[in-house]
């Protein structure tokens, strides 16, 4: 049963329920709830059932981020590299708030100061959602230009390396694009067509490069450019500010191992990275080193059995660009499988395409009043074309389109299964990896490389419409543009800090990251507003303030990241459920 017990704090009693049992054969308090002072608690039974209203903020997964970002100082870093206005927020905690938001749920500006009013920010910082209307936001953010932005990523880069630990020997550049619905008529340069990553090529878009570390992909540099620039031109935009990045972080005699996919391979980008002493892991296009892929598997060995169950490597030294490098090919039995799903996917497509093809030209053959637009051996042909364009299998088909004289259109084809064996034999499953690190062991060049896979999760996050989201992008000149993509980033570092606190603490415990950021959200609090009187001014102060019960796993994190301190009660032991 529930009892009462009161504790005195400087002076002070305070009242709770609490409720003991027998742990180990020893009493302990298993549950307890806080009520205030003696004439709280007085004041509440004479007012009966009902005269209190209850206020939800959402807490656990906002305090985390925060708690990671003032460990950093972003607040402070940007403030110190922005001029401020006559605004009585600064402009560092304009970005701070939409980088949290970015983190636990992407809302646009105009949507922001609603969510900002249910979250623990609005107890904690004491503003109004007034403060955060997206008129308020963008005045602020028109005084952050890109030399600022420059300044805060580095600030923060060096943040988090000396407060973090991050290392910062093994870098890794990848590159993105994000389509936009930004309209044609504007004027702004970074929205462009081109090559979209998420097939949307109709749709304007926007380039983004990538810095980030081997250690938990904590971004340290980011380059916005136009979204029709490739890749490798993209690379050699950024590289100067890179190559400075790397040298003001990891300092100027330290060796650095940067890693970057085929897309960035040009001899002019190799070349500068052979000039700035920085040291490489990449991929290289596979066709252009058939020779390599021709060496039979019995050649390869076993890398790590218990790290990589069934991946074989072999090792050779070739001519790249022009200068000998290492050059590790791998098999990996995982992506034949799923390289060899793919082109069965892409044959039974390609198959019923051409049958529905043929179906409709027997039609024409066949009946005596045939409708629509009489086939011709040119339209069905670019029809053929428009099926197989961009699938594997397609050069491995023969066809042939005829007419006979009374001008019937008739289509054949057969497979040619020996080549597509071939083809699969000389290439699927097999990855071409090449380093200037010749005395490295294969281990470490794939582990290197591998390592990609973490950016690359960084931008598959950044394109989840829940967590660490890019969109909505309701901006349409370049400045606005930059900014939005500097609080992204910004986000994405404070996400990876903060599962990388995580992770380190036990990593068999760690969940993903989505997962970590729910049960982080369901630690709530909870406020008591006395209901208004007949005749008297509302109360916004609150008779007591406590957070939701707790299981195992949401107090092991509540703990591990120091939520306490975030408490909105100043009593820390008034949580329902808390365990003592």
């Amino acid at each position: 049963m529930p009892r009462l017990m009161r504790k005195t704090v400087r002076g002070h009693e305070y009242w709770y329920a609490v409720e003991s049992k027998r742990v180990n054969g020893k009493p302990r308090i298993v549950w307890q709830r806080y009520l205030g002072k003696m004439e709280d608690v007085v004041a509440r039974c004479l007012q009966g059932p009902g005269a209190y209203d209850v206020v939800v903020y959402d807490f656990g997964a906002v305090a985390a981020v925060l708690a990671i970002a003032e460990r950093l100082g972003l607040e402070s870093i940007v403030d110190r590299h922005v001029p401020q206005g006559q605004q009585e927020v600064g402009v560092g905690r304009y970005l701070l708030l939409a980088a949290i938001n970015r983190v636990v749920a992407a809302k646009s500006k105009a949507q922001i100061g609603g969510w900002y009013e249910r979250t623990m920010l609005r107890r904690l910082w004491g503003l109004s959602a007034q403060h955060f209307t997206s008129q308020r936001f963008w005045q602020a953010m028109d005084r952050v230009d890109a030399a600022a932005i420059e300044a805060i990523e580095l600030d923060l880069a060096r943040a988090a390396v000396a407060e973090f630990g991050v290392q910062v020997r093994g870098l890794i550049y990848d590159a993105t694009n994000f389509f936009t619905y930004i309209n044609t008529r504007t004027d702004a340069e970074l929205p462009q067509r081109g090559h979209n990553k998420q097939k949307r090529n109709d749709l304007r878009q926007i380039g983004l490069g990538l810095l980030a570390t081997a250690d938990g992909h904590v971004p340290l540099l980011h380059e916005t450019y136009p979204g029709n620039v490739p890749d490798s031109k993209a690379f050699e935009h950024v590289y100067a500010r890179l190559v400075a990045r790397c040298r003001a972080v990891a300092g100027p005699e330290a060796e650095v191992t940067l890693v970057f996919d085929k897309g960035n391979n040009s001899q002019a980008n190799l070349d500068r990275v052979a000039r700035d002493r920085l040291r490489f892991v990449g991929s290289l296009v596979p066709g252009q080193h058939k020779d390599v892929l021709a060496i039979p598997q019995v050649a390869y060995h076993e890398v790590n059995p218990d790290r990589w169950p069934g991946l074989l490597a072999h090792r050779v030294t070739r001519q790249v660009y022009g200068v000998e490098r290492t050059v590790v090919a791998t098999f990996n039995p995982h992506l034949l499988a799923g390289q060899m799903q793919g082109l069965q996917r892409q044959r039974r497509q390609i198959e019923a395409g051409l049958q529905a093809l043929q179906a409709k030209l027997h039609r024409w053959t066949q009946s005596p009043l045939p409708r629509g637009k009489r086939p011709t051996p040119d339209g069905t042909k670019r029809l053929i074309a428009r099926l197989l364009r961009g699938r594997e299998p397609g050069p491995y088909l023969r066809y042939t389109v005829t007419a006979d004289e009374g001008g019937r259109v008739h289509l054949t084809y057969e497979w040619d299964d020996r080549g597509l064996q071939e083809m699969v034999d000389l290439y699927f499953g097999k990855t071409l990896l090449f380093t200037d690190q010749s005395k490295w062991t294969d281990e470490e060049i794939i582990a290197a490389y591998r390592s990609q896979a973490e950016i690359e999760d960084a931008f598959k996050q950044w394109k989840d419409p829940h967590f660490v989201s890019w969109r909505p992008l309701f901006h349409w000149t370049d400045q606005k543009v930059r900014v939005h993509a500097a609080y992204c980033v910004f986000a994405l570092l404070l996400s990876a800090l903060l599962y990388r606190e995580v992770r380190r603490a036990d990593p068999a415990r760690a969940p993903g990251f989505a997962a970590l950021i729910e049960t982080l959200a369901q630690i709530r609090a909870v406020a008591d507003l006395p209901q208004p009187q007949p005749g008297k001014r509302p109360r916004a102060v609150p008779v007591g303030i406590r957070l939701t019960r707790r299981d195992a796993e949401q107090q092991r994190l509540f703990t591990l990241l120091g939520l306490q301190r975030f408490h909105p009660d100043p009593h820390p032991a008034t949580s329902a459920g808390t365990t003592p």
